[in-house]
């Protein structure tokens, strides 16, 4: 979070972003989903959100939508996607 140059993110407020640092979302078991344009820091900033899950102790997987989604697909075909599900995919 501190090498991040809020001056990219024009769509979303910075005290918004710095709210997403206090991983309260986490506490509420609520997802946040990170919507912009290409080169805006969208990874930058979830990459900075897991490692301070990491720092206060929370198990973090970090995986891309594209990655995500063969993931499933994958397990669909092969007849275990809701074993996929429940081993925590997501």
């Amino acid at each position: 979070f501190e090498e991040y140059d809020f001056t990219f993110a024009t769509g979303a407020p910075q005290k918004q972003l710095q709210s997403l640092r206090s991983l309260s979302f986490i506490e509420r078991n609520e997802n946040i989903v990170l919507l912009g344009p290409s080169g805006v820091g969208k990874t930058h900033l979830a990459i900075a959100m897991g490692y301070e899950a990491v720092r206060a102790g929370i198990k973090v997987r970090f995986t891309t939508a594209a990655d995500l989604l063969l993931q499933l697909s994958t397990a669909q075909r092969q007849g275990r996607y809701k074993t996929t599900l429940q081993r925590g995919v997501m």
